[in-house]
């Protein structure tokens, strides 16, 4: 068996999540390209020994052995937090074949047999240093610099970049006329999860989409005179690429990490918490693809133009994920001593509030864990409030001893 370096990652290769914070722990899985079928990597170029798949990374989010992957096969990668959140799928992987320079003598002497190849060089003169190298086997552009008489392998992968629905900033567009708000996109190419949240498959989606119009009277949520940051989303229903909308202050779980219910658009379209497109959809992939803010004098009189419209891309909107983002808070009902687990796919805020007296107390517990805790001091009953935040995928919950009374739950969710 034949084994070649992997282009995506190598040893001491560091990551991050989407908020820029290195993911310690992180998990790297390896699968057939296009499938959820695991796919071994290698440690070393003899192919003897096998990684762990998932990869773990180390505390400082980097990879701690090299990636050789099997000649003629492409893989998968999915990159994971340390909880299973996923941050990004990286598929059609292929390893570089064979060492990158051996020898400048030789490598000069390929020159015009590697360009057919679609390969891309330069260089400073005769028997100098080679600067750059883009190949198709590299992804997107990489480069690396291999000094003269230095016949070691190099390759570089801190430029490799998503074939599709990557860094590149989506343009999107939105308009007004007749009271309503018409939203548009240019041509997309976008990488959409599966309609089945427990299978990890891609599509691949090009076309420009028809645009989504906004009626009079559709306030989806916003105020008079306040201004409004309406998310654009991009659905994969059957195929063909479609747009829908959603006010950001309604709460809606927008970490692209399952599928999402849509309500056809109409008139009537007054909720913040509701996804709208132009026909109803039901649990269907989406995508991101950027914001819309604007201020109206009179909600769902659509007369004054977007004070400002940004497409998704790079970290433009990797606030989504942050805590507080698209979340409101919620009064919620909650059992004392029973477990929850925060699924919402961000983290959360769990408030608990009651009134307590000597040998009375709340506490709210999360992960095996007593997070916060009130105690009543007196006999007049004493109003206590605790609160903590609630990872994502947590188990959590309260507990109250003593018959503290007149609770009130909240979540920010």
């Amino acid at each position: 068996m034949t084994v070649n370096l992997s282009p995506f990652a190598g040893a001491g290769s560091q990551f991050f999540d989407n908020n820029g914070v290195i993911l310690s722990g992180g998990l790297m899985y390896t699968y057939a390209a296009g499938t959820t079928t695991p796919q071994t990597t290698y440690n070393s170029s003899s192919g003897a020994a096998a990684n762990t798949n998932p990869i773990v990374l180390d505390s400082a989010g980097r990879t701690t052995s090299e990636i050789w992957l099997t000649s003629n096969l492409s893989y998968k990668f999915v990159l994971n937090t340390s909880l299973g959140i996923t941050i990004g799928t990286y598929d059609d992987i292929s390893s570089v074949q064979g060492s990158v320079v051996t020898d400048i003598t030789a490598l000069q002497a390929d020159v015009t047999a590697l360009q057919a190849a679609d390969a891309t060089f330069a260089l400073k003169g005769a028997n100098t240093d080679i600067t750059s190298l883009a190949s198709p086997a590299l992804g997107a552009a990489t480069a690396t610099t291999q000094a003269l008489g230095d016949s070691s392998t190099k390759v570089a992968t801190t430029a490799f970049a998503a074939k599709a629905g990557g860094s590149q900033i989506q343009s999107i567009s939105a308009s007004v006329a007749a009271s309503a708000l018409t939203i548009s996109a240019s041509a997309l190419t976008l990488v959409f999860r599966s309609n089945n949240v427990s299978d990890g498959a891609v599509t691949t989606l090009s076309g420009t989409p028809a645009n989504l119009v906004v009626p009079s009277g559709a306030t989806l949520g916003t105020a008079n005179l306040v201004q409004s940051r309406l998310i654009v989303l991009a659905l994969n229903p059957s195929g063909t690429i479609e747009l829908a909308v959603v006010n950001v202050s309604g709460g809606v779980n927008l970490t692209e990490t399952g599928t999402i219910n849509t309500t056809a658009i109409s008139a009537g379209s007054t909720s913040a918490s509701v996804v709208y497109s132009t026909t109803a959809r039901s649990s269907v992939p989406y995508r991101v693809i950027g914001y819309i803010e604007s201020t109206q004098v009179t909600a769902g009189t659509w007369a004054t133009v977007p004070s400002t419209i940004q497409g998704e891309g790079g970290q433009a909107l990797a606030a989504l994920n942050t805590l507080g983002y698209g979340q409101t808070w919620q009064i919620v009902t909650r059992t004392a001593g029973t477990t929850y687990t925060n699924s919402t796919g961000k983290p959360i805020v769990l408030q608990v509030s009651a009134f307590c007296t000597t040998g009375s107390n709340i506490a709210i517990f999360c992960g095996g864990l007593t997070l916060a805790t009130y105690q009543g001091a007196t006999a007049s009953p004493i109003y206590g409030t605790i609160s903590a935040i609630i990872p994502n995928g947590n188990a959590y919950g309260y507990t109250s001893t003593g018959a503290p009374t007149t609770f009130n739950i909240f979540e920010l969710r």
